[in-house]
């Protein structure tokens, strides 16, 4: 199997197993971080031991999650995700002023990510990989980054303007900025779209004219963890 078939079990199990609390057949990254988890399979035993990672009425998504046990998991919806991957960077030029986010912005970064809404974005988040942005009269008001990431592939992530500022070419180039640093350390860049979100027509007009396609469809169940402490 190909490792971008299941990237958050292999970013979890490698490079970013530092951010996450990791078991022989499931694993997940702290909440302040992300609320994405992993099993190894489809198992059902798998998702039993990501119960026993999870505190009770916390809520996880899920990559390729197989069935659950009721008594442990409530499912509360499944979401249908595309995979796009970009082998060659199209050229791409910009006529704006892009900047470094680290630390400092982290707030602000947290805000831009709740008024736009293109995927989870914690408190820590923003450790996971580069971040960059774009201010306006000081304001930020587009960026960009990284989230999964684990050997020779890097996933681009939070890719979202503010209200008023799309239109100016801001989350393309900061994507290709992104990209460019991915590809100069030999690494294959990936992103996630969810089927039916805004992000999938900016997909089709960003992503693909950046050289992004279309690799695979699976599913990612959001689970939340009931009271029960054994399965059942």
């Amino acid at each position: 199997m190909d490792p971008l078939d299941n990237p958050a079990w292999h970013a979890l199990t490698g490079e970013q197993r530092e951010f996450g609390v990791v078991g022989s057949l499931a694993a997940r990254y702290c909440a302040d971080v992300s609320p994405i988890a992993a099993v190894a399979d489809s198992s059902i035993e798998a998702t039993n031991e990501l119960s026993q990672l999870v505190t009770p009425d916390e809520i996880v998504a899920v990559i390729k999650a197989g069935p659950v046990d009721a008594s442990l998991w409530r499912e509360l919806t499944t979401i249908e995700l595309t995979q796009w991957v970009c082998d060659i960077l199209e050229p791409n030029e910009t006529d704006f002023t892009w900047i470094e986010l680290h630390e400092g912005d982290a707030e602000e970064m947290q805000r831009l990510v709740k008024a736009t809404d293109p995927g989870p974005f914690e408190r820590l988040t923003h450790q996971l990989g580069d971040y960059v942005g774009v201010r306006v009269g000081g304001r930020l008001v587009s960026m960009a980054g990284e989230r999964i990431c684990f050997e020779g592939n890097r996933e681009v992530s939070a890719v979202c303007t503010a209200e008023g500022f799309g239109g100016r070419g801001y989350a393309q180039g900061l994507v290709a900025e992104i990209v460019t640093r991915q590809h100069c350390a030999n690494c294959k860049s990936f992103l996630h779209v969810r089927v039916g979100s805004p992000a999938e027509r900016i997909a089709s007009r960003v992503y693909a004219k950046l050289g992004y396609h279309e690799r695979i469809r699976y599913p990612m169940k959001v689970l939340r963890r009931s009271h029960q402490l054994e399965p059942a």
